[in-house]
Order: C-alpha cells, then sequence, then structure tokens
C-alpha cells in the first residue's frame, strides 16, 4: 500500500468516526465521505455534498436505503 493511500484511508476513517462515532449519513460511492446533500442536476448528472463528487441521481436511492 503507498504511502498517499494510507493517508487517503485515515482521512476517510477520521471523517466517518468521531470519538469512536460512526456518522448516521450514507457513504459517498465515490470517495466514502458521509453524504449530507444530493442534487439532481439532469436525468444523467448529479453531484453530493459536502464532497462535491459527480454521482449519477440513479445512484440517490443506494444512498437512502443505507
Amino acid at each position: 500500500m503507498s504511502h498517499d493511500r494510507e493517508a487517503n484511508d485515515d482521512a476517510k476513517s477520521g471523517d466517518r468516526e468521531r470519538d469512536g462515532e460512526e456518522s448516521s449519513f450514507p457513504d459517498c460511492p465515490r470517495c466514502g465521505k458521509p453524504v449530507l446533500i444530493s442534487v439532481a442536476l439532469g436525468p444523467h448528472t448529479g453531484s453530493v455534498g459536502p464532497c462535491g463528487c459527480s454521482v449519477p441521481p440513479d445512484l440517490f436511492a443506494d444512498l437512502r436505503s443505507e
């Protein structure tokens, strides 16, 4: 595992856990950070936040089911 990948994994786990508690928000399918908002910009274009990753709206249902 590269140093950058280890640092990225550490950052992701730090975002998910605060004082030993896991976030109740679903994970972004692109970066793994918690998703607080999803916006459909068109029938095939969307984004999630606060990370800003581009995610197609058909994946939004997966975010709600977690």
